[in-house]
């Protein structure tokens, strides 16, 4: 019995393992996309200057070209891609392949969690890995897969050590791999902070001892943090990780309908990019539980969202709210109102100590999302996945059965692929209009210059240009003869200013299209997965164009000596 029982935890571990790893593989060509690209650039600094990881210039957003006070995330993940392009290479696909770990460390923890807070085995697991959210992010090099894998090993090692205290009487291994796994977690990315008072409160929970295990499980974080901020307080002039305030805090005036937008865009994205809560929302109106009631107020708050917050909503869109645009949001917001008012109903909240460790976790997030982060994305979604799934399997009106589990998964599981292939398609138009740009002008003479961001900047530096610098960093002298590389969609910086002394003839134009009717950020098309800011859903069903890249050379420059001082 025993024996058999270990049997079915390594087919489980396999199970998982195999779910979060395979998927994926399709993805490893996939290009270099959305802020991929700073991270690879600081990695190649470390390369040459180990010791100063951001001590570089990068024209990438408005607020300054200094790349440590652009860039507002820590080096941990770059470090550890500076490795690997020591050994591999900076091919796409080897960087691709170096984030498979992160997948596989996340979905392995959550399976050890799962086990230990719901009796579900590897179906909590399964759930989480075939969100939208979780499988496109883990086709990026980005930062987000590897927070969440660090930020769900510190708890299942806080757990296994909880666990072996009061089995074996000692833990303090398991309590320590916790404390540097929550450390891992904050210099991965600076949201990773919220770790601490996360595994604070399982301490407080969960834990029978407090005093030895809370020692060792937050030192670790809190040394190796304030030693990172005194490091580059003193190498860059002021703590790094306190100008992440200016993104999350995003000070400036206070605009109604950018808040209420803000708010009601939260929701929408939760219930979106993870699915789930939408079949929740639907079972719990046919079944006319307690929870039936929430799924006809979610509908309703739904709809009026969509009717009167998110089409005068700011930062404006380019296009109008789309019927099935609205449906898909009404109905992601109804399924994340359903889950969340099941979730922190006052029975639930009088249930026990896990579920208060579980509540807090979700609220901590939904905080962070709703009233300091800047921009509602798929990543904060993806974070708050975990308490949402277990949550879901410790409520016996909630748990799908595991044949409803499969039904989840069958259309889930194929869903989220389409959507990580939508998003492979829209990384690569950049690469692939990058090698036709170097094409077309192949050994012709002058500078070569973009307007553009992300991938499409990646691509073109590596063939030899250069950004057209925004007015608030200077100006760009083009001469007549110099090209100048655009993309309708990624062209973010503000260069009309420095481009309207010149005058440039068109070369050629390419609409990339595709007959794939999914997009994921795309301003054209309304998606916008890794901001709001692009669309009101994080996925839209279009034909539209991917993007429309044109190249041009410069055939007059304004006179000089005129320009204002």
């Amino acid at each position: 019995m025993i024996e058999s029982g270990r049997r079915a935890m390594r087919g489980e571990v396999w199970l998982v393992a195999l779910f979060a790893v395979v998927p994926l593989l399709p993805f490893v060509p996939k290009a270099v996309s959305i802020d991929a690209p700073v991270f690879v650039a600081v990695a190649n600094q470390i390369l040459a200057h180990p010791f100063d990881p951001f001590g570089f210039q990068m024209v990438w957003d408005p607020t300054s070209p200094e790349a440590w006070a652009f860039n507002r995330n820590p080096p941990l993940l770059s470090y550890y891609l500076a490795v690997w392009i020591a050994v591999f290479g900076e091919a796409d696909a080897w960087l691709h392949v170096a984030m498979l770990p992160f997948s596989l460390l996340a979905g392995l923890s959550f399976l050890g969690i799962a086990r230990r807070l719901t009796d579900e085995g590897a179906r909590p697991a399964l759930l989480l890995i075939a969100t939208p959210c979780y499988l496109i992010l883990a086709t990026t090099v980005m930062l987000d897969v590897a927070l969440l894998g660090f930020m769900l090993f510190a708890v299942y090692a806080l757990l296994r050590g909880a666990e072996a205290e009061s089995v074996e009487g000692r833990g303090s291994g398991w309590q320590i791999a916790a404390g540097m796994a929550a450390a891992a977690a904050g210099l991965t990315k600076y949201v990773g902070f919220s770790i601490v008072p996360l595994l604070a409160a399982a301490l407080v929970l969960l834990t029978p001892r407090r005093v030895g295990p809370m020692l060792r499980v937050l030192s670790p974080p809190l040394v190796i943090w304030s030693a990172w901020g005194a490091y580059t307080a003193a190498l860059y002039g002021s703590v790094h990780f306190s100008g992440s305030t200016d993104v999350v805090l995003d000070r400036g005036r206070f605009d109604p309908n950018e808040f209420w937008n803000h708010i009601a865009s939260t929701p929408i994205y939760y219930g979106c990019c993870l699915i789930f809560p939408m079949f929740v929302w639907a079972r719990s109106l046919v079944r006319g539980n307690f929870a039936s009631g929430l799924a006809v107020v979610g509908a309703l708050l739904g709809a009026c969202a969509v009717k009167f917050v998110l089409p005068v909503g700011e930062p404006s869109r380019r296009i109008p709210l789309q019927a099935d645009e609205a449906a898909f949001a009404a109905l992601g917001l109804a399924g994340a109102v359903v889950v969340w008012g099941a979730s922190f109903r006052p029975s639930r909240i009088r249930a026990g100590a896990v579920e208060h460790f579980l509540l807090l976790w979700l609220a901590g997030l939904l905080f962070f999302s709703w009233f300091l982060n800047w921009h509602v994305n798929a990543a904060d979604a993806l974070l708050a996945v975990p308490p949402i799934v277990l949550l879901i399997f410790r409520d016996v009106e909630l748990r799908p059965s595991p044949r409803t589990l499969a039904i989840w998964l069958a259309v889930m599981l194929p869903l989220s692929l389409a959507l990580a292939w939508a998003d492979l398609l829209q990384a690569n138009v950049y690469r692939d209009a990058a090698r036709k740009v170097a094409v077309e002008i192949g050994d012709q003479g002058g500078a070569r210059y973009f307007v553009g961001h992300w991938g499409l900047q990646h691509y073109l530096a590596k063939e030899g240009f250069e950004s057209v610098v925004p007015p608030q960093y200077g100006r760009s002298d083009l001469e007549v003869d110099d090209w100048v590389a655009t993309a309708r969609n990624v062209s973010q910086l503000d260069v009309r200013l420095n481009m309207a002394e010149f005058k440039i003839r068109p070369i050629w134009v390419w609409e990339f299209d595709s007959a794939f009717p999914l997009r994921t950020t795309n301003p054209d098309a309304g998606g916008g997965f890794y901001s709001h800011h692009s669309g009101y859903t994080p996925f839209a069903w279009t034909d539209k164009p991917l993007d429309t890249v044109a190249l041009g050379r410069v055939v007059g420059v304004r006179d000089r000596s005129r320009r204002a001082p």
